[in-house]
């Protein structure tokens, strides 16, 4: 005999397609799933910046080795007197050491592109500072420019012809005008300032 009464059946639902029997991700798993790789992502990266501000901060602390050249007036007061007042900054530049053995009358610097530029005091006046030569004043100092002979050096030296002793700045091509306006700033304050005297031509 085939029962037909149906009342006491259970009803199941609808069965679902997929294979997993129904069951639905929980929202908190989904969010998870999202969420850590995220996160891992900018651990990494912060970790990654971190790494390179800190070797940017010591290439810019590298102390600067500066080649020995002739300076006859290094050891003088003026010089003495100059290298000790020299500010932490010129410019964008940052004070750093010297490397041993570390001439007299020499300061260096570093840019945040960890270019160095280095000050000179006392040197022997350029042999190219001849009468006629053009001079360019900056807060009140006179500076002879010189280029590198070498045309692909990008680097340039400045002299102070005004003073006492011959002070000279060495700097990268893109430094801008904010070192030489410090240093003039400290020469015009420290040594005073005397005419110009350019060799004669010939």
């Amino acid at each position: 005999m085939r029962d037909t009464d149906t009342t006491d059946r259970y009803d199941a639902g609808p069965r679902r397609p997929d294979g997993d029997g129904g069951r639905l991700v929980p929202p908190a798993v989904l969010v998870a799933a999202l969420v850590i790789p995220a996160v891992l992502l900018v651990t990494v990266l912060v970790m990654v910046r971190n790494v390179s501000d800190d070797a940017a901060e010591a290439a810019m602390s590298e102390p600067v080795t500066a080649i020995e050249l002739p300076a006859p007036g290094a050891e003088s007061t003026e010089c003495l007197d100059l290298i000790g007042a020299l500010p932490e900054s010129l410019g964008d530049a940052t004070r750093v050491a010297l490397n041993e053995p570390a001439p007299q009358g020499v300061a260096a610097y570093r840019m945040p592109d960890s270019e160095s530029v280095v000050v000179r005091c006392g040197i022997e006046p350029p042999p190219t500072f001849t009468v006629g030569a053009a001079l360019q004043e900056v807060n009140d100092v006179q500076w002879f420019h010189q280029d590198d002979p070498d045309p692909a050096v990008t680097a340039s030296t400045w002299v102070a012809v005004d003073r006492p002793q011959y002070v000279a700045m060495t700097l990268p091509g893109a430094s801008g005008t904010g070192p030489i306006q410090d240093l003039s700033d400290t020469l015009t304050e420290h040594l005073e300032a005397v005419e110009p005297d350019p060799a004669p031509i010939g």
